[in-house]
C-alpha cells in the first residue's frame, strides 16, 4: 500500500492569519467533452521554431466562468511568447478523470495537467507521471500563496503541484423562489428539513445534487460530522485510522440526520444518474432551489449565457448548524484541491515550467479569476469594488472563517479509500441503509484501505 503523509492541518491561527492576509490585500487596492486548439495558426514551414505544449483540462467550456479565465491567461502567454503554441485538450469532470487514468497509465507526454489534490494526484506521483517542483521557486510577491495550500498537493513532503482555487462548500440558493413561496432560507438543521417538506409539497425540488459523481455526498457527511461535533479533524482522524468511527457518537449522528435529509426528498428525483452538468442546469433553470457546491463556482452569478433573471436572484449561504451541536455557522469545509502539474513525460520541459510559472503568477490566474468572478483564488486578490454581491458573500465566508478543515476526508486516505467510501454513500443514498450501517462501512472502508 502506498505509503500516505499525513498532512499538517490547518488550525484556526492559520485561518485567522489567512483571513487577515485577504482583508489586508483587499484595502490595498455542459457538454461531456471538448478539444479546443488555441491557435488557429498551424506552423507549416520546415524548420520552425515554434513549440507547442499541451494542456489537459477539466474546464470544457471556454466562453464563461473557470474556463474562460484558464483561457484568457493562455492568450496572454501566447502573446508574450509567440514561439510557443498551446493546444488545449479538455473535457468534463468525469471524462477528465479517466482519460487522465488513461494517460497515466500510456504515459503520454503532456506537458502540463489539470490534478485533483489527495488521493488523485497521490496515484500520479506513485506512478511517477507528475513532477516534483521547488516550493522556494513559489514564494514571495510574485506568486503571493496564501499559507497552507500547499497541503494536498504535498506527499512525503515534496511538491508535485500548485492549487489554483481556494474551495469551499456553501449552499447556493434562488432568492426568488425562497421569497415566492415563503420558505426561509436554512441556517439551521431543523430549518433545512423545513424548506425541504416546504418545497416538497409545492412540487418545487429543494435541493440538486450530482450523485452520479458520488463524491458531494462525502462532503456533505463531512460538514454535517463537523456540525455536530465542532471539529475539523475529527472525520479526519477516522479516514487516518487514529480513531474509529464508531468511537464518537458525531459519526451516528451525522449518519442519522443524512437519514432524514433522504427520507424527506431534499434532492431531486433521479439525483443518483444526474452528473455535474446535469445537477447545475436543474439549479440554472429555476428548478431547483438550492445546490449544495463550492466556491470554484462563483462565475455562475457573471455568466451572462445563464437566465438573468437567474443570476439576479443567484445567492450564497454558509452550511446550517445543528441546533445541539458544538460548530459555529462560521466553521467551514475548505480545502484546496484542484490545481496544475508538469508531468514528467513532457517532450519540451522547459517550455512547460515557463508557461506553468506564468499561469501561477499573481496577476494571471489569481487576478484573472478573481476580476472575472470565476472563482476564489488561492493567492492573495485584491478586490475591484465591481465585484458581484456572490462575489462579495464567499470573502465574507473566506475572511470571516473561524475554523476550517484544511483537507477533504475522502482525499485524505488512500486512492482506494476514496473508492470505497463514494460507493458507499451511493449505497447508502440510494437504498434504505440505516446510519448504523452507514458508520459500519465506512469504518470497514478505514481499515481496509
Amino acid at each position: 500500500m502506498t505509503k500516505q503523509i499525513k498532512w499538517k492541518r490547518l488550525t484556526s491561527f492559520m485561518t485567522l492569519i489567512l483571513a487577515a492576509i485577504l482583508v489586508l490585500t483587499a484595502c490595498s487596492g455542459n457538454d461531456s467533452g471538448n478539444s479546443n486548439s488555441t491557435s488557429d495558426n498551424e506552423t507549416t514551414n520546415e524548420g520552425s521554431n515554434e513549440v507547442t505544449l499541451r494542456l489537459f483540462s477539466n474546464l470544457p467550456d471556454r466562453t464563461s466562468g473557470q474556463g474562460l479565465a484558464e483561457q484568457t491567461v493562455i492568450d496572454n502567454f501566447m502573446k508574450e511568447n509567440p514561439d510557443i503554441k498551446i493546444e488545449v485538450e479538455s473535457l468534463a469532470e468525469e471524462p477528465f478523470k479517466n482519460k487522465l487514468k488513461a494517460y497515466m497509465a500510456s504515459n503520454e507526454p503532456i506537458d502540463v495537467t489539470m490534478v485533483h489534490g489527495g488521493a488523485e494526484l497521490a496515484t500520479l506521483v506513485k506512478a511517477g507521471y507528475v513532477k516534483e517542483i521547488n516550493p522556494t521557486e513559489y514564494e514571495g510577491e510574485n506568486y503571493n500563496f496564501l499559507p497552507g495550500v500547499y497541503k494536498s498537493f504535498t506527499f512525503d513532503d515534496k511538491l508535485y503541484g500548485l492549487p489554483r482555487n481556494s474551495d469551499y462548500e456553501v449552499i447556493y440558493y434562488n432568492k426568488k423562489l425562497f421569497e415566492d413561496n415563503g420558505v426561509k432560507v436554512p441556517t439551521t438543521f431543523d430549518e433545512l428539513l423545513e424548506a425541504t417538506k416546504s418545497f416538497r409539497d409545492k412540487n418545487i425540488i429543494p435541493m440538486s445534487i450530482n450523485g452520479k459523481d458520488l463524491w458531494s455526498f462525502s462532503g456533505l457527511y463531512q460538514f454535517i460530522v463537523q456540525r455536530y461535533s465542532g471539529d475539523q479533524n475529527l472525520i479526519l482522524d477516522a479516514v487516518s485510522n487514529d480513531i474509529k468511527f464508531t468511537d464518537d457518537e458525531s459519526f451516528l449522528k451525522a449518519a442519522e440526520y443524512m437519514v432524514e435529509l433522504r427520507n424527506e426528498g431534499l434532492f431531486q428525483d433521479g439525483f443518483m444518474t444526474a452528473d455535474y452538468g446535469a445537477s447545475q442546469n436543474l439549479f440554472t433553470q429555476g428548478r431547483a432551489a438550492m445546490w449544495f457546491m463550492g466556491s470554484w463556482e462563483a462565475g455562475m452569478a457573471t455568466n451572462e449565457s445563464l437566465p438573468e433573471e437567474f443570476r439576479n436572484n443567484l445567492a450564497v449561504v454558509e452550511f446550517p448548524v445543528a441546533e445541539e451541536g458544538n460548530a459555529q455557522i462560521t466553521d467551514l469545509l475548505a480545502w484546496n484541491g484542484g490545481g496544475y502539474s508538469l508531468v514528467n513525460s513532457s517532450q519540451h520541459p522547459k517550455e512547460a515550467k515557463k508557461f506553468f510559472d506564468y499561469l501561477f503568477q499573481a496577476n494571471q490566474w489569481a487576478k484573472v479569476a478573481w476580476d472575472t468572478g470565476a472563482a476564489v483564488p488561492a493567492q492573495k486578490y485584491e478586490l475591484t469594488g465591481n465585484e458581484t454581491d456572490v462575489q462579495k458573500k464567499l470573502t465574507e465566508i473566506l475572511v470571516n472563517a473561524t475554523s476550517t478543515a484544511g483537507a477533504f476526508a475522502i482525499d485524505h486516505g488512500t486512492p482506494k479509500f476514496k473508492d470505497d467510501a463514494q460507493n458507499v454513500f451511493g449505497k447508502f443514498f440510494s437504498s434504505k441503509m440505516t446510519a448504523e450501517e452507514l458508520v459500519a462501512e465506512l469504518q470497514s472502508a478505514a481499515e481496509n484501505q
